[in-house]
């Protein structure tokens, strides 16, 4: 496994540390989309997954360089190879595809009730996949 090399944009991190900054970026998804912010929660929740898939990646010592650039660079361009990707697990597949799918603005109308926690939940299923997969 590759260790950090600050001037590599995916090996800047170990696979821990990408998993760490997953979390965090899942903390504050679930604080923004608890308050109704549903640009900035859904924002560090595609972050958090796009982390996540970095911390597979550098952990996949095998994924050629052509494999590396099919998933992009960015945690958008992760988030959206992974919905497109029928190699992947099918509910990695269906999380990413929730992520990609979910407008970035607020609903005209808000329900009263519960916020919605979607983007979240399909941000931790992405990062536990990848945690569980990694060890």
């Amino acid at each position: 496994m590759p260790g950090p090399d600050p001037s590599h944009w995916l090996h800047r991190l170990t696979p821990a540390e990408w998993l760490a900054a997953a979390d965090t970026e899942l903390a504050h998804a679930a604080e923004k989309l608890a308050a109704r912010a549903a640009r900035p929660g859904i924002t560090h929740a595609r972050r958090a997954a796009g982390m996540a898939w970095n911390a597979f990646m550098a952990f996949t010592p095998e994924l050629t360089d052509e494999a590396i650039a099919r998933f992009g660079r960015s945690y958008m361009e992760h988030v959206v190879a992974l919905a497109g990707d029928d190699q992947v697990d099918p509910a990695l597949r269906a999380a990413a595809q929730v992520l990609r799918d979910t407008p970035p603005a607020p609903p005209e109308l808000i329900q009263i009730g519960k916020p919605d926690l979607s983007a979240l939940e399909a941000a931790r299923a992405i990062v536990e996949h990848v945690r569980a997969t990694i060890g």
